[in-house]
């Protein structure tokens, strides 16, 4: 393996690959971005964001500034209609078919400022923080982006070229990405213009770089920022014996076979916390759990089936390709990746209902081919995820979160004898774990100041009292919710008895007056309606003494009489 700055050569099987990062290659060969790029690109993408919006707050107090600024001079020389068109002709100026009110936030307040000189009469814009929503478009730029170097390297494969073509850039409209979809389930639930603004605040933050707008009717194409960017690039070597360089001229036939994972170096970084970690992280994933079985072959298609589960279940069971199932296994993380974005405060802003993750867990609980091991993992690490926020403004160590995770390893969506249930089960329990940590985040966001327990004491199953402050008490706020569930349905159930009672005297009392008018259009006697009433077991013998205030009140309507 060679090092070169933000280079690293690695060969396997005849075929080098370059893993690329911190920046954009201005060539390419065979452009891949794996699951471990995305995995690592993600993990990028939080530091950048948490580093952001801590600028956010300091760089809008300077735009205040000099909106203030511009508020007064405005004022002293009275200038409020100038202002309002000059306004309106900034915003609309346009070059090259793109006006200056779609510039990003950063080049519009640049351009207000050059603009502006010494005559004040524009504003600048305030900067926009990134949400935990975002985080979820950007997970399918990455994977549309994806598809189109695969698409890019199947077309230099058919050419048999090996010359390298300049690097594109992500091209993608925002239709397809609300209308993407997995399996017949929508990846993001936006619609097409909430995925736009999406784009333009990734743009303002700086996480897409090089937007270019070419009308309303074509896609938009922009680079990835080179601090969050990573890909593997392959280059086509005639022996193992010659060295690597960037781009090779001659022609040599490819003989990737398996890059998809490198075990080995996953393996090197999991590193040996203990005895708990180390047997759970490397023999559950590295050895099967979390591995991807995608193969790069020469016509570069996925397996038909997804054996990293034989032997695990017994007899021999082999899952079916299910896209889904795989996209699941793709956001499970080792549990020593997982715990240092943790302390890293990389899912400060998470939020499950951002994440559109409910639909996903339902039909993979239903139909998918994950395993019951596979599932709880999965549902463990949301749930660490969730309960992230709490701790946004303290500084937690690692060994505080791994032990929490031992914790609520030991406790949670188990059964009573230790086992593993099946997966609508967990789904089924992973509820009540969601009421009761997003109550708890509701709890500690009431309060101004507050004070908590690291992880590993938080989530000590014996603290069970009020005054403990463990999460095992918000069991009893579990309890309450279930049983307010109850009585709302003992009255929902009260009120329909109630509901059907009225409805069927309001019957008896239509059947009464039915009998009436037949009465004063001289169809029947009197005594027949007293007889009706007396003999139908439907009508309550107290109508007797009313069917005289009927007979009166019948007798005005006379225009009910010839219906």
């Amino acid at each position: 393996m060679q090092q070169d700055h933000n280079k690293t050569t690695t060969v396997f099987n005849g075929s080098s690959f370059i893993i690329i990062k911190d920046q954009i290659p201005k060539k390419t060969l065979r452009p891949y971005i794996l699951s471990e790029d995305r995995l690592q690109m993600l993990k990028r993408y939080r530091s950048y964001v948490n580093n952001y919006n801590d600028l956010v707050k300091q760089r809008n107090k300077e735009v205040l500034a000099y909106n203030k600024r511009v508020i007064q001079f405005v004022a002293t020389n009275k200038l409020e209609q100038q202002a309002v068109v000059a306004k309106s002709n900034f915003d609309n100026r346009s070059k090259n078919n793109f006006k200056t009110k779609w510039y990003s936030t950063e080049d519009y307040n640049k351009l207000v400022e050059t603009q502006n000189g010494n005559m004040l009469l524009l504003s600048k814009r305030k900067y926009q923080k990134i949400g935990a929503m975002h985080e979820r478009t950007f997970e399918v730029i990455l994977w549309q982006y994806g598809n189109q170097l695969t698409d890019l390297r199947n077309h230099l494969r058919t050419l048999e070229t090996t010359l390298g073509v300049c690097f594109p850039k992500v091209k993608t409209t925002s239709t397809s990405i609300a209308n993407l979809t997995n399996d017949g389930q929508p990846r993001i639930l936006y619609t097409a213009r909430t995925v736009q603004n999406h784009i333009y605040r990734l743009r303002d933050s700086g996480i897409i770089t090089d937007y270019s707008f070419h009308g309303t009717k074509k896609p938009v194409n922009f680079f990835i920022n080179p601090s969050i960017f990573q890909m593997h690039d392959k280059l086509l070597i005639s022996n193992d014996n010659q060295s690597v360089t960037n781009f090779i001229t001659k022609k040599f036939r490819d003989k990737s076979e398996d890059t998809r994972t490198f075990t080995k170096e996953i393996i090197k970084k999991v590193g040996n916390v203990d005895n708990h970690s180390h047997n759970s992280e490397v023999n559950s994933f590295a050895d099967g759990k979390n591995k991807n079985t995608y193969k790069i072959t020469k016509k570069d298609e996925p397996l038909k089936t997804s054996n990293q589960n034989v032997g695990k279940l017994g007899g021999g069971e082999n899952f079916p390709k299910n896209k889904l199932s795989e996209y699941l296994r793709g956001q499970i993380q080792y549990r020593s990746v997982l715990l240092q974005s943790l302390t890293g405060h990389h899912y400060d802003n998470y939020s499950f209902s951002a994440s559109n993750m409910n639909r996903r867990l339902e039909t993979e609980a239903i139909n998918g081919a994950m395993s019951r091991e596979e599932f709880r993992e999965l549902l463990l690490q949301l749930f660490l995820k969730m309960a992230a926020p709490i701790w946004k403004d303290m500084n937690v160590y690692y060994g505080s979160w791994h032990n929490a995770y031992i914790q609520i390893d030991d406790e949670y969506l188990r059964n009573p004898n230790g086992s593993i249930p099946r997966k609508e089960t967990l789904l089924y329990m992973f509820g009540f774990l969601t009421y009761r940590i997003s109550r708890a985040k509701r709890f500690f966001k009431s309060k101004e100041v507050y004070r908590i327990h690291y992880p590993c004491i938080y989530f000590d199953m014996t603290r069970k009292q009020a005054n403990e402050g463990g999460f095992a008490y918000t069991l009893q706020w579990l309890k309450q919710n279930q049983k307010y569930k109850d009585m709302r349905a003992t009255r929902k159930q009260q009120n329909a008895t109630k509901a059907s009672n009225r409805r069927k005297q309001k019957t008896n009392e239509e059947k009464v007056r039915d009998k009436i008018k037949l009465y004063i259009k001289g169809e029947i006697t009197l005594p027949q309606v007293f007889s009706y009433i007396e003999t139908n077991k439907g009508i309550p013998n107290y109508f007797v003494s009313e069917v005289p205030r009927f007979i009166e009140i019948e007798t005005n309507k006379e225009f009910d009489f010839y219906r």
